[in-house]
């Protein structure tokens, strides 16, 4: 079966595009970088370098495919990351069509289910534009949030000794493997058995902040290792100082931390437990945050 995936070789798409090739399939991955191209060929797919801002390209790429695995790239970079989305959505939305995919799997997100909701008022729902497809079947999978987010807060442990969000350090947060989303969605390109329009949640495990703050500092030989609550200005401040928009801090990084501070996104998992995916727990990936945090 030929499959095509976008998302480069990222957490999830590089675990995705090798477990699809050792089951036979004819994969074709999509990346804006043309360095990643014989990286991608060396792993037995075809690389098909462009832009998913171009409605062409993508409608190439998908032109006699069997499944697709979409995703829009976390471009926080974007002046306007909801009008990025947007357009990226309108590409995949158009190319399915054109190419009569009849399969897909979307990487939806925690926040689709409440997008348009307070406090998630501008966070786009990256599930409705497919739900209308006609003949196609979808797959959504929700994951929570990434373990490999944690890699983005070394420096701060390093400098500042601390981690945190604008959340307080009780509150539980559902976490995925990117790994576990890969295999979710391999299963789901392999077997075809999903129809119609269809959630799967994504959950590898559920820590409180104070409980990952342990776990790391332990790992990395700081024990007291405290998570902190930083009030919500002040992480917008941090970002756009480390290159976010706007736009997409306020509204994919600060509203979201807002939403888990009021139990929203636990709230919304644990309606769902009986369909949730995923098996490697947050031990093992404190493990693999320690060796990144060694080597600085």
């Amino acid at each position: 079966m030929k499959i095509t995936i976008t998302g480069s070789l990222g957490n999830i798409s590089r675990p995705l595009t090798t477990q699809l090739v050792a089951l036979g399939h004819q994969i074709n991955v999509i990346t804006s970088s043309a360095a990643r191209a014989a990286e991608i060929s060396s792993l037995g797919a075809v690389p098909l370098v462009g832009s998913l801002e171009e409605e062409a390209f993508v409608t190439r790429a998908f032109h006699g495919s069997d499944a697709v695995y979409l995703m829009i790239p976390p471009h926080f970079q974007a002046p306007d990351y909801n009008r990025f989305t947007q357009t990226v959505q309108q590409n995949y939305f158009r190319a399915v069509t054109n190419a009569g995919i009849p399969y897909v799997v979307n990487l939806s997100s925690s926040g689709s289910a409440l997008a348009g909701q307070s406090p998630l008022k501008h966070y786009q729902n990256l599930e409705a534009p497919l739900d209308v497809l006609a003949d196609a079947h979808v797959l959504h999978l929700r994951p929570g949030g990434f373990y490999s987010n944690f890699y983005g807060s070394i420096s701060m442990i390093r400098h500042m000794g601390m981690i945190g969000n604008n959340f307080p350090g009780h509150i539980p947060l559902v976490m995925s493997d990117p790994r576990d989303i890969a295999d979710a969605a391999a299963q789901a390109l392999h077997t075809r058995s999903f129809h119609g329009k269809s959630q799967q949640y994504i959950v590898s495990d559920k820590k409180t902040g104070d409980e990952i703050a342990r776990l790391l500092g332990t790992v990395i030989g700081k024990p007291e290792l405290p998570w902190v609550e930083f009030p919500d200005e002040q992480l917008l401040q941090a970002l756009l100082q480390n290159g976010f928009s706007k736009d997409a801090a306020q509204h994919y990084i600060v509203d979201m931390g807002i939403a888990i501070r009021q139990g929203l996104l636990e709230k919304h998992y644990e309606g769902h437990v009986h369909n949730t995916f995923g098996q490697r727990r947050f031990e093992a990936f404190a493990d693999e945050f320690a060796k990144a945090y060694a080597q600085g």
